[in-house]
């Protein structure tokens, strides 16, 4: 391509701020596969990075409301024949009044009983046919009580009575939602791993295409830092417009999920909540531009340091 020529096409591109021969000169098109592409590629990985988000959130929601729900308490089962199951109760309930660490104890009326096994057994006037246990509530005072030492003072003085302190279920839960906690971040991380090398191969293609013209607007005195800014800015627009959008679309799929298990002890919602929304609709647009200008801007840079 002549210098002429060069020149000529530098024309019939999109205006840019850099004056050759008293006119405005463009070295970077508005339009073409590549933004198209940047555009697509910030808005699949916006939208994609609110879900996983909104993932860790609901997440930390859910280990909250676990934590919340079998903390200060605690359960104990009484076992016995039919005919001692109130001396039984009677005998638990002394036990724990005087033990250290609990704060109240309460037995649990028929109508809860039933409430807690009708999932299971159906709802009916079985109650009185059944071995059921008897279950005791019990508040804790403080860290509560040593569970070995308690059940040493059960075994003795309430034969039957079982102390559970619901670790065996805190536990396993706790982790579950530390894993699914993590597992979100992992995913976010990816999301911006993967918008990241989609933004450099758009720098780099739209760099490519238009090497002569890098080239020429080189030799009549444009510095790299000045070529750099150019095509940073636009492809850091075109990101921030994606990411925007993508955001949109990933809010507005959150807002139409349902709340899980609505209406009992374990429901959670899977959209954000209060301040989870405006984390997600900062947080992502920005985290997406912040992404798209440094991978840009690192890209072009090792690019045009390679042309001659």
């Amino acid at each position: 391509m002549t210098l002429a020529g060069a020149i000529a096409a530098l024309r019939r591109l999109v205006p840019v701020p850099f004056a050759v021969g008293g006119g405005e000169t463009p070295i970077v098109p508005r339009s073409g596969w590549t933004a198209g592409l940047t555009t697509l590629a910030a808005l699949a990985m916006s939208f994609m990075a609110v879900l996983t988000l909104a993932t860790g959130l609901a997440a930390d929601r859910l280990a909250e409301s676990w934590r919340a729900d079998l903390a200060g308490s605690a359960t104990v089962r009484v076992i016995a024949p039919k005919g001692g199951m109130e001396a039984a109760v009677t005998s638990a309930l002394v036990v724990l009044g005087t033990s250290p660490g609990i704060a109240g104890a309460r037995v649990l009326s028929d109508a809860e009983h039933r409430a807690l096994l009708e999932p299971w057994l159906g709802a009916g006037d079985w109650l009185g046919d059944l071995p059921v246990p008897r279950l005791i509530e019990v508040r804790l005072d403080g860290p509560g009580p040593d569970p070995q030492v308690l059940q040493a003072r059960l075994d003795q003085g309430a034969p039957g009575a079982i102390y559970d302190g619901h670790a065996a279920w805190r536990l396993p839960l706790e982790r579950a939602a530390a894993a699914l906690r993590r597992l979100a971040w992992a995913a976010t991380a990816l999301v911006a791993l993967a918008a990241a090398a989609m933004v450099a191969l758009a720098a780099r293609a739209s760099l490519a295409a238009h090497a002569d013209v890098v080239r020429v607007i080189r030799l009549i005195g444009a510095e790299d830092r000045y070529i750099s800014a150019a095509f940073v800015g636009r492809l850091t627009a075109r990101a921030a417009l994606g990411g925007a959008a993508g955001t949109l679309a990933g809010a507005g799929a959150l807002a139409l999920m349902p709340e899980l298990a609505p209406g009992t002890p374990m429901a959670v919602s899977l959209g954000p909540v209060g301040a989870g929304w405006a984390l997600l609709l900062l947080v992502v647009p920005a985290g997406t531009v912040l992404v798209a200008w440094l991978t840009a801007h690192q890209a072009v840079r090792l690019m045009l340091r390679g042309m001659w």
